[in-house]
């Protein structure tokens, strides 16, 4: 990502923040498993989003007074011992070219500045970026400095700007949607290596395993845990058991995605484990694919998802009574029992977009609609990333098989 775009995008979050106010962000910490282990570092995607640095124990500040003006990142202290062990962290130079914020300090100076800064100004409000799900989450950086900034100080006013990052977030710059392209991409060869390798008596962690290569083969990570779920399992929306020998004549259900530089990719595709659908499988496949058409036709600026969400179901309650899936339309939920879209980008689940929220031109959602039958072993979901445009969408993973035709005569070739 440009430095530019990272310093338009700090400058957009601030201009409205108050004098007398410091904003302090996080990075994230390293969250220990076990003995001397830890988990691999995710970076807080909103600190990312602002600085385009990706390393854990990093703070940024902004310190905005009546005589101050400034931002400053901390890193972390030059350790020559640790960085045998562990590898070299990230140096002044870097973090400047990066960020293109000019004043970097070490992380052991930062409470000293900190209080003398509010010692010597007149602040009377600290932002910072807290975000919170549930009572059980674990407490956050952001939640741990807030509590001992009201310990300590008792009188500041403390403010939680995630929302407002989160919103800055939903509408994707040009560099954004290109690293989703990329994303895009690289899911579009792992799909693509998976079926040339697919057949009955592999196992379910095998076609996983097979995407996974292809992630690392092209330097992407992969956006979240694949989903290769066959037979009946297909029905199950977050089946990551993977454990299951692929059996002739079903069909195997992918939900997948590679991440580069963390913007993701989000693509569901079912497939017949023998290379051709039967004909209820083709069926029932064509009526998800027809509610996927629909919404993507829809798709424009002033929609919502609840909206698009109507469409698949419009589709179904005609179609799933014709094909005698369902006996009524008042059964709909017993088939379809999710969403047809989330918004995506530095998360799979992105960000600043709710159901109720309108759609406007940058942002870049999913249309996934799925039809599942546990009495006839048949779970299918179909699932492309696509981008709001000023008068319609963009699909950014058309390249990817779809049809019914596509797939067979892609199988086919590697029978």
């Amino acid at each position: 990502m440009k430095r530019e775009t990272i310093i338009k995008r700090r400058n957009e979050l601030l201009k409205d923040q108050k004098k007398g106010s410091i904003t302090v962000l996080f990075s994230g910490d390293l969250v220990k498993r076990s003995a001397d282990s830890s988990y691999p570092f995710v970076v807080n995607r909103n600190f990312y989003y602002l600085t385009n640095c990706d390393e854990d124990s990093l703070i940024y500040v902004y310190i905005n007074t009546e005589n101050v003006s400034k931002e400053m990142l901390f890193i972390k202290d030059y350790n020559p011992l640790e960085e045998k062990w562990v590898g070299k962290s990230l140096t002044k130079d870097e973090v400047i070219h990066k960020s293109g914020v000019f004043i970097v300090y070490p992380l052991s100076q930062f409470e000293s500045i900190f209080t003398r800064t509010l010692a010597r100004n007149d602040v009377d409000t600290i932002y910072v970026d807290s975000e919170r799900d549930s009572f059980k989450q674990r407490t956050n950086e952001a939640e741990a400095f807030t509590k001992r900034l009201n310990e300590s100080y008792p009188n500041l006013h403390v403010i939680n700007i995630n929302h407002k990052i989160n919103l800055l977030r939903t509408i994707k710059s040009e560099e954004e949607v290109d690293e989703i392209r990329s994303s895009v991409e690289v899911t579009r060869k792992g799909i693509e290596f998976i079926l040339k390798n697919l057949q009955p008596g592999r196992y379910e962690y095998q076609s996983a395993s097979d995407f996974e290569y292809q992630c690392g083969l092209h330097n992407a990570t992969l956006s979240f845990d694949t989903i290769a779920a066959s037979g009946k399992d297909a029905t199950i929306l977050h089946y990551v058991t993977n454990q299951k020998a692929l059996k002739e004549n079903e069909l195997v259900l992918f939900d997948l995605g590679a991440s580069v530089n963390h913007y993701c990719a989000d693509i569901s595709r079912t497939f017949p484990v023998s290379g051709t659908f039967t004909d209820r499988q083709k069926i029932f496949y064509n009526i998800v694919l027809k509610a996927q058409e629909e919404v993507i036709k829809a798709i424009k600026p002033g929609l919502t998802l609840i909206q698009l969400n109507e469409i698949v179901r419009s589709v179904y309650k005609t179609e799933c009574v014709k094909a005698n899936i369902i006996d009524s339309e008042d059964q709909v939920d017993q088939v379809y029992y999710h969403s047809v879209s989330h918004s995506l980008g530095l998360d799979t689940h992105d960000v600043g977009l709710v159901e109720g929220a309108v759609l406007k031109p940058g942002m870049v959602i999913t249309v996934e609609p799925g039809l599942y039958s546990e009495k006839e072993s048949i779970g299918i979901r179909i699932e492309d990333d696509v981008l709001v445009t000023e008068d319609g969408c963009v699909n950014l993973s058309s390249s990817i098989l779809k049809t019914v035709e596509e797939i067979e005569r892609f199988m086919n070739l590697f029978k």
